[in-house]
């Protein structure tokens, strides 16, 4: 347990020393090796096998990819007409709900900051609290953080639970339909009074149609993601006459270091735990402690979560510790994949150091104490009622 506990702290001291994740995360993998093999030739061959697996350039592809995507599509002009097609036919009130939560379909760094000034027009006319501008935008941009394909944290995790991007978003819609529901009690924004009769479908349509599409291809005509994104992508450059600068930007954003150290720091990590067997070590002492595998999987991811508001660290850091824990008699497979991702994700959302949180409250000129405060019992209700579905759907 020593190991793994050092490097817990090990990771968790880097992240909050501003040290990049993929970095931080890389860093607990040589410590791991280092731990187990010392500086002899078994350790650089562990890692050399970790640089050349395939399973990771795949994934520095796919994450690059939709990352470039994603600045193409709001570069495009995309998000603006989802605010209009949904001023269209929605009440201020639904609209501050809804624009956050459809733009929270493009996966983005600080992504919040996207939806903050459509919420705050909004609710410009009224005497709505800082603070509750601050937990509505926050929350309804993350409600499809642990369902949504092209997150690189389903990504991540899919890869790590060795199933398909497709079939976590599944398991785990519950997360997301619980998360709609329990927003619900966030306070109001905006008035009741519709702008218009019904919705302006054309161009609702029009301005979802590239994310629907990579959806399309690959839940129905079961499309690679990487061919899927690159179709998409070259259809938005040539239809949309997408100039040269811009797609330079959002190729060096898309393609960045960052990203490419923060998906083998991932691998890598997984890797080492997996060949030294410190992850499966780890579970079986807990389970000695007597502790149930249901709180393990979900405590764990949750506590890094708090700690990094990364969701990539609760991936890369909490799933290889579980990971031995799922698919026994005491916990399915599907029960614990639903348990580690609502963990993992509302330890995010609870985290006081989480980008979009920490973005928005300055934006907003909220407390961030008292911003807590209004997102604990979605918090905790979202993280109660999918421990009980957990339970009723794949036990």
């Amino acid at each position: 347990m020593l190991p793994l506990l050092l490097l817990f702290l090990l990771i968790i001291v880097l992240i909050r020393f501003k040290v990049p994740i993929g970095i931080s995360l890389f860093s607990g993998a040589l410590f791991l090796g280092i731990w187990n093999y010392g500086l002899g030739y078994d350790f650089w061959m562990l890692l050399y096998r970790s640089f050349i697996n395939i399973q990771s350039w795949r994934l520095v592809i796919t994450v690059a990819l939709i990352l470039t995507f994603a600045n193409l599509f709001e570069s495009a002009g995309f998000v603006k007409s989802i605010v209009l097609s949904l001023e269209s036919f929605l009440s201020p009130r639904w609209v501050g709900r809804a624009a956050p939560a459809i733009i929270g379909l493009l996966p983005m760094p600080g992504g919040a900051m996207v939806s903050a000034p459509i919420v705050k027009h909004i609710g410009r006319n009224t005497d709505t609290r800082p603070e509750i501008f601050t937990a509505a935008n926050y929350w309804w941009r993350h409600v499809w953080e642990a369902t949504w394909p092209l997150y690189a944290s389903i990504i991540l995790g899919a890869a790590v639970l060795k199933i398909s991007v497709w079939d976590v978003a599944i398991v785990n819609f519950p997360i997301s339909i619980t998360c709609i529901a329990t927003g619900l009690l966030l306070g109001k924004i905006g008035d009741s009074q519709r702008s218009a009769a019904r919705l302006d479908l054309l161009l609702f349509l029009k301005s979802l149609w590239p994310i629907l599409f990579i959806v399309l291809l690959g839940l129905v005509l079961k499309v690679d993601l990487i061919f899927s994104v690159v179709f998409v992508i070259l259809v938005l450059v040539f239809s949309y006459h997408i100039r040269l600068p811009a797609i330079k930007r959002a190729l060096l954003k898309g393609f960045s270091p960052n990203i490419i150290v923060l998906i083998f720091g991932v691998m890598t990590l997984m890797y080492i735990m997996e060949t030294t067997g410190t992850a499966g070590l780890f579970c079986e002492e807990l389970l000695l402690m007597n502790i149930a595998p249901a709180v393990v999987v979900f405590a764990v991811p949750f506590v890094i979560g708090v700690l990094t508001g990364v969701t990539s660290a609760y991936v890369g850091v909490g799933f290889p510790v579980v990971l031995p824990l799922l698919g026994t008699e005491s916990l399915s497979f599907k029960a614990g994949i639903l348990l580690a991702f609502a963990g993992g994700f509302m330890g995010v959302m609870a985290s006081p150091v989480h980008l979009c949180l920490v973005l928005t409250k300055e934006y907003f000129g909220a407390s961030l104490g008292k911003t807590m405060t209004f997102l604990a019992l979605p918090i905790i209700l979202t993280s109660c009622i999918s421990w009980a579905l957990a339970g009723i759907l794949y036990s």
